[in-house]
């Protein structure tokens, strides 16, 4: 059974020929849902794929774990009768994750020391050479502007085939690549991550590493669980160091759990943001799973963010109230879990690029993280200090030029 891999224009077409050929009308249609099936052997796929009512697609993640995604449209009646199986793992509907940010606004221009990036100590790291030199990251989001002056520099070469993918269509004027940023989140995340120094705009937590997009987001929001699993697993096989991943859902996904095995099996760390709803026991999937780096956000005055979703599944704090940070026409403050994620995936690529494996990178992040004196819930082992975690002194509470952005 031949494989290929998952785009939502794919699935679109075989919508168009494959349902239609086959006589199913409108009613019927509508009465079907794109499942993901994690199957444990080809039996499983087999039985999988002859009953989706499209061409199927495959996820194989049985590298590092036992499972293949099997992705397609599925009555409801169908897709529960494989549950009786045990070569299936489980059924999960292909649901739609968000982003978790929100807010905009925008300041006169100048080069700017984001209070977030002070305030992890990352300019301190900056100032002893950690730059993230030599890290490679995938931003797993809307896409990345690639002509944005801050991010130019750092991004993978946008013409060297697989150094960047889509699943989902970019459209506007903005969509250079298919890959492109039509919506401005991913973009954002990017310049926090490893925005260079320059006489204007801003600087990220690993100002040298090497960003790579992985476009599972339209600009409208709305981001496929199969598209993100299979860019995990995109970026795994690349043999990058981080995913960063600022999206979530309230509800659990086995599939992501098993993308996320994938991951640390392989050797990529996976950091998700926490989620934005703002009340105890909130903590949003991927980030929920023991896979994933969950990171809660802050606020300037070293406070959780009333927006950050809290819980015991929280492993770190970030900055995540009114961060400025590069966008495709300039730049804009954002707020949410989203801008918190990549502060530390910023951090691991410094530490990865330091020589630190990926587990004992993580963990580094973790026994070096500066308390808030919050609640464990809030702020899991405290705030990251990229500075610590690299073994430099990192006695300073700065603020940078606080919540000012250059436009």
């Amino acid at each position: 059974m031949g494989q290929r891999e998952w785009s939502r224009r794919d699935t679109l077409k075989s919508i168009g020929t494959a349902v239609l050929a086959a006589g199913v009308g409108a009613a019927v249609y509508h009465r079907m849902t794109e499942y993901i099936v994690g199957t444990t052997s080809g039996d499983g796929i087999g039985a999988a794929a002859s009953l989706s009512e499209t061409e199927h697609a495959e996820i194989d993640l049985s590298d590092h774990t036992s499972v293949t995604l099997v992705c397609g449209l599925f009555s409801e009646t169908r897709s529960q009768s494989l549950l009786s199986r045990d070569d299936v793992a489980f059924v999960q509907r292909d649901r739609k994750l968000t982003h978790v940010s929100s807010g905009a606004q925008s300041t006169p221009a100048e080069q700017t020391l984001p209070w977030g990036i002070d305030r992890v100590d990352a300019d301190i790291a900056h100032a002893q050479g950690a730059t993230g030199d030599g890290a490679e990251v995938g931003v797993v989001d809307t896409g990345i502007a690639a002509t944005h002056p801050d991010l130019q520099a750092n991004l993978a070469d946008p013409d060297v085939g697989g150094n960047h993918r889509a699943w989902a269509e970019c459209s506007g004027e903005r969509c250079r690549y298919p890959w492109s940023d039509d919506g401005g989140h991913g973009t954002h995340v990017a310049g926090t991550i490893a925005a260079g120094a320059g006489e204007r705009g801003v600087v990220g937590v690993a100002p040298e590493a090497t960003l790579h997009a992985l476009k599972v987001c339209a600009g409208g929001g709305g981001c496929r669980t199969s598209a993100i699993a299979e860019a995990i697993r995109y970026a795994t096989d690349q043999g990058w160091d981080v995913a960063n991943l600022s999206l979530g859902s309230p509800r659990s996904s086995p599939a992501l759990r098993t993308a996320g095995e994938y991951a640390v099996e392989a050797g990529l760390v996976p950091v998700a943001a926490a989620g934005n709803r703002g009340r105890p026991d909130s903590v949003g999937y991927p980030a929920a799973y023991d896979e994933f780096v969950a990171v809660s956000a802050t606020t300037i005055d070293d406070d959780i963010g009333e927006f950050s979703s809290r819980g015991p599944e929280v492993d770190v704090a970030a900055p995540g109230a009114e961060v400025c940070s590069a966008a495709p026409d300039g730049h804009t403050v954002l707020s949410g879990t989203s801008m918190a994620a990549p502060h530390v995936a910023g951090a691991v690529a410094q530490l990865r690029a330091a020589g630190y494996g990926p587990a004992e990178a993580r963990q580094r992040l973790l026994d070096t993280a500066e308390g808030l004196g919050l609640p464990d819930a809030n702020q899991g082992a405290g705030l990251v200090d990229v500075a610590a975690a690299l073994g430099y002194d990192s006695g300073d509470d700065g603020t940078g030029d606080g919540v000012s952005c250059p436009a």
